[in-house]
């Protein structure tokens, strides 16, 4: 039997799982910046930004979405394929009833019976199968199995993560244009009031043409830019209603809450140790890498001598009549079944070439997943006390504009000034806290991002590999 196996191929170079690379100095500012906690945010984490509208949009998003259903359903087909493989692990007993007539020919080769017809009843109502796992080759395909399995699943996890961060993105784009639009009502107030006062001092002729056409340019593009930004709120509520897995009926009710920036958030204070294990799309990359790692060595089995126990107990007869009657008629057998893969035209070689092409994809697949994971991170650490920064310092701006808008309305109740200046004012504050709306719906959006960077909420506590699966 040992002998009696095909021509095993000499072993490849496999391709290697990265480590981890380095962080600490990617990590060094924001934990300057940033408390650290152990308690990293739960699953549900949209919870600490504190708006009910925004837990309800993203929980109906999860419970309702058909991109999470269909998520779900590949879960499922992979569960149902580890049961399949894990039936390989037991024997089969099944029953067959076969009855045939037949009749052989005077000038055929079956001289005994020839002219004869000839009738033959076999019952068997217990047939034992039973495979002898000598290699391991149905253990390794159960392991197979259930590393798909288990990815699927950190992929549903994954899928969860990026759909809800999706539903918060698109929450905050909502708000901030809400936001936008208010404040582009309040300037066009001042544009028609400057518009109107424009037209009484050219009635009066104590101003000439120009302003006044000034006027009606600067009222009319904002104007527009009122149109714009009620377009792009429907438009908006259009998208949060296709995540939510709504129609765009459901989504003309949504209406954002205005932008409250929470305390810092914290970041885990197991970085960047720990990262593998917060990132569920790392976990599924990892776990389809020992998947291929299985599915090389049920190649490899394929070499060996494949073994099967097969008995039978049962009635056979060639007569209708004492196949129930005459203990004669009754049959049974056991005994090995040896398959030996002598020559199968390079077919064994080629399955094992393919399977080592897979892990080695799964592999690489997996190194680029990671150096995109820790890109991800210091990329959104990066923006968020980038804006950050930049939203104090618009707070100060904003401050020294309001000093500004007060001496202005002193001057205009004293007559030092006219009422076109403070108007004017009036509109550079306006736009300033426009911007500064905008920023604080930015930081809400890259603190979204920080959070889905880290895993969400996720961690799985299981030991992660930092070197390849050996086969």
């Amino acid at each position: 039997m040992l002998t009696s196996c095909a021509l095993f191929p000499e072993a490849d170079e496999r391709a290697e799982m990265m480590t981890l690379p380095e962080l600490d100095k990617t990590l060094t500012p924001a934990r300057q910046n940033l408390p650290g906690n152990d308690q990293w945010p739960a699953k549900d984490w949209w919870t600490v930004f504190a708006m009910p509208k925004l837990s309800d949009l993203i929980e109906t998003a999860v419970s309702d979405s058909p991109q999470l259903k269909e998520v779900a359903s590949r879960l499922q087909q992979s569960q149902s394929l580890v049961d399949a493989q894990a039936a390989e692990q037991y024997p089969t007993v099944r029953a067959n009833v076969s009855f045939r007539f037949q009749r052989f020919s005077a000038n055929g080769v079956q001289a005994k019976l020839a002219g004869d017809d000839f009738r033959q009843l076999l019952i068997n109502p217990l047939v034992l199968r039973y495979h002898l796992d000598l290699w391991g080759k149905d253990k390794a395909a159960l392991q197979a199995a259930i590393g798909r399995s288990m990815a699927a699943a950190m992929e549903q996890v994954d899928a969860r993560l990026l759909l809800s961060a999706a539903v918060a993105q698109a929450y905050f784009d909502l708000a901030i244009t809400s936001e936008t639009l208010k404040f582009e009502e309040q300037i066009l107030v001042c544009h028609q009031r400057l518009l109107r006062l424009n037209q009484v001092l050219f009635a009066s002729g104590l101003i000439a043409n120009d302003p006044l056409l000034s006027a009606e340019v600067e009222l009319h593009n904002v104007q527009q830019q009122v149109s714009a930004l009620q377009t792009q709120i429907a438009l908006q509520q259009n998208i949060l209603a296709a995540l939510a897995g709504k129609g765009p009926d459901w989504g003309r009710d949504i209406v954002a809450s205005p932008t409250i920036l929470p305390e810092k958030l914290p970041l885990p204070s197991d970085l960047p140790l720990h990262l593998l294990a917060h990132r569920p799309d790392l976990q599924a990359a990892r776990l389809y890498v020992e998947a291929a790692a299985q599915e090389i060595k049920v190649a490899e089995t394929e070499f060996y001598p494949d073994v099967n126990l097969v008995s039978f107990v049962g009635l056979h007869s060639v007569s209708m009549t004492d196949i129930l009657l005459e203990g004669s008629s009754l049959a049974y057998a056991v005994g090995p079944s040896v398959t030996f893969p002598i020559f199968e035209g390079g077919r064994l070689r080629a399955n094992l070439d393919y399977q080592e092409a897979a892990y080695d994809e799964a592999t690489y697949k997996y190194n680029s997943q990671l150096l995109h994971a820790v890109k991800d991170v210091a990329d959104t650490l990066a923006r968020w006390q980038d804006i950050d920064v930049r939203l104090t310092e618009q707070q100060q701006t904003l401050a020294a504009m309001l000093k500004k808008l007060q001496i202005a309305e002193v001057k205009v109740k004293q007559g030092l000034t006219d009422q076109n200046e403070l108007l004017q004012m009036q509109v550079a504050d306006y736009q300033q806290r426009l911007f500064l709306s905008a920023l604080q719906g930015e930081y809400l959006k890259a603190a979204v991002q920080v959070i889905r960077a880290l895993g969400g909420g996720f961690n799985n506590n299981e030991k992660v590999c930092d070197k390849p699966c050996k086969n």
